[in-house]
């Protein structure tokens, strides 16, 4: 074997070896599974395996980096994320290799345009690629936005108090600087460039990791919470979703374990009662859901208390005749000709004989939700079963307030899943909420970290808005957080129990309230003009070399 083999046999382990060294520092920065202050350097090791292949005078690298980095990405989802598997085997494996597809396609399209920019410092250009990626990620059918770089800070709550300015794309931009600025002065230190002044860039970077921390930490000591309260009341049930919690026999016995639970923390002062998602399961036509027992049930506790407003979920349907008037997620109807009907899971606000619906809107993909239903509605019957109603439910494009009784609060209903996009969550604060809902279940995936990063998102979500939090958990954890972020009263997972605590509502808004993610769509324009002018780069070198031969 020729010697220039063995060393280019060498440089692959190298870089094999750097690729998983990054996935693994990402997996151990991640909320309940590791240490936050990892995600600074994460990314070095997979910026030097770019950077390597970089200088090669091949072209054809992109094959390489795309490759490498699956690699790191791989890692990271399986060892942030593996609790998914234990929802769904096939699904959580199909959320693995597509999310790393996807972040591999991302990461490599950041090097195909440093090559054709050919720049000294266009590693810098990273974060406008990363950040337009997870923001593009957060709108669209495939949306698994779990690994947000920003949602790293979420066990460590205090340190990010900014996000009301920026959302969690603040700390996307915030690991990915610092981790390209240490990456850079080592570069360039180890080139032995006298010209680039390796101490100050390191003084820069001490800073850069330290001001915004320093600043969020005087933040927090300031902040309290704003607004006139409400007493809220939560139900956490603790019905266990694979093996009782859908079968028909127990519907009626769920509920009245529920209104149990609710009577002891339920009074004449109490403004809201919160139930979990589901909470009412067996499917209810909504045209006729008056005649429902268990909402008549109920309706008739929350009108025995003077000022009580009941938040829960249950499953609804509508139907539709004539294929003119359905919807594109509408499903046939069986035994039935031309009929057609939309299943929801559903959030129910009932209060003095009146009610109102808000349908999901940010589905799971794979479980609620068969990506682009348009082309893909005859494969419903692939859809992961995870009890209830599967394949693709129908969502609505408003955000649909609560309004409760004498405006005794005013709820931005958020079913699970959703509680996990900021800019989704925002739009209700825009429309007046001042207090977020959040019913869920988080039994899925046993004790795991999934249900405490499900609990820690929700931490982001109070500080972008500085909105209190009420949280109902099928298993658990329902609690408390108030506009700083911090958890009150949370319940012990996969047991019962009640709470109450009085809520402040809060309506003033935030910069981030205001604009939503201004930072992912501002990266969305800048990635795009840098590929437009990459390939203009490139399309004049190669015309310019062509002339001239």
């Amino acid at each position: 074997m020729p010697i220039t083999s063995i060393f280019a046999g060498m440089k692959k382990l190298r870089l094999l070896f750097l690729s998983i060294l990054s996935g693994v520092l990402l997996a151990f920065s991640w909320p309940e599974i590791g240490w936050v202050p990892i995600i600074f350097i994460a990314w070095f090791p997979l910026l030097i395996v770019e950077e390597s292949l970089l200088q090669e005078s091949r072209k054809a690298t992109n094959a390489a980096v795309f490759g490498y980095s699956y690699i790191t990405f791989l890692i990271w989802n399986i060892g942030a994320t593996w609790w998914v598997v234990n929802a769904s085997f096939e699904g959580g494996l199909m959320a693995f290799f597509a999310n790393s597809l996807l972040m591999s396609c991302t990461f490599t399209i950041f090097h195909a345009v440093r090559r054709g920019i050919k720049g000294i410092n266009t590693a810098w250009l990273l974060p406008a690629f990363w950040i337009a990626f997870e923001s593009f990620h957060h709108n669209w059918d495939l949306s698994w936005p779990w690994l947000t770089l920003g949602n790293a800070f979420a066990g460590t709550h205090q340190l990010i108090q900014w996000y009301e300015f920026t959302g969690t794309s603040g700390g996307s931009l915030w690991a990915l600087l610092v981790n390209i600025g240490f990456f850079e002065a080592a570069k360039r230190y180890y080139a032995k460039d006298k010209a680039f002044p390796v101490k100050p860039i390191v003084r820069a970077l001490a800073l850069g990791l330290l001001i915004p921390g320093a600043f969020s930490l005087l933040m927090y000591a300031e902040t309290n919470d704003k607004g006139n309260t409400a007493q809220i009341a939560i139900v956490q049930p603790n019905v266990d979703p694979y093996n009782e919690k859908f079968d028909p026999s127990t519907t009626e016995q769920q509920l009245d374990n529920f209104l149990t639970q609710a009577k002891t923390v339920v009074d004449k002062k109490t403004d809201w009662l919160l139930g979990p998602e589901t909470a009412l399961v067996g499917s209810m036509n909504e045209a006729e859901i008056w005649k429902q027992s268990r909402i008549l049930k109920l309706s008739a506790f929350a009108d025995s208390f003077p000022r009580l407003n009941v938040l829960t979920g249950i499953e609804s349907h509508r139907f539709y005749l004539g294929k003119e008037n359905k919807t594109i997620t509408a499903r046939k109807a069986g035994g039935a000709e031309n009929v057609y009907y939309d299943a929801y899971n559903t959030a129910i606000l009932l209060k003095k004989d009146s009610l109102r619906l808000y349908h999901k809107s940010k589905l799971v993909p794979g479980v609620e939700q068969m990506p682009f239903p348009a082309f893909f509605q005859y494969f419903e019957d692939f859809a992961i079963n995870m009890g209830g109603t599967t394949g693709t439910l129908g969502t609505q494009k408003e955000r649909t307030l609560f309004i409760g009784l004498k405006q005794n609060g005013i709820a931005a209903p958020s079913v699970c899943y959703e509680s996990i996009y900021g800019d989704f969550m925002a739009e209700y604060v825009r429309n007046g909420a001042n207090f977020i809902a959040i019913i869920t279940n988080d039994g899925w995936w046993g004790e795991t970290p999934g249900y405490k990063q499900h609990l820690a998102y929700a931490k982001l979500r109070a500080i972008e808005n500085r909105r209190s939090i009420a949280r109902g958990a099928n298993t658990g954890v329902s609690c408390f957080i108030n506009q700083r972020g911090d958890i009150q009263q949370a319940q012990p997972y996969w047991q019962k129990a009640a709470i109450k605590q009085d809520v402040a509502l809060n309506n003033e808004l935030t910069i981030f309230s205001i604009t939503g993610d201004l930072i992912g769509k501002s990266a969305i324009i800048l990635s795009l003009g840098l590929i437009v002018f990459a390939i203009y780069n490139s399309l004049k070198k190669k015309k310019n070399k062509i002339q001239s031969s």
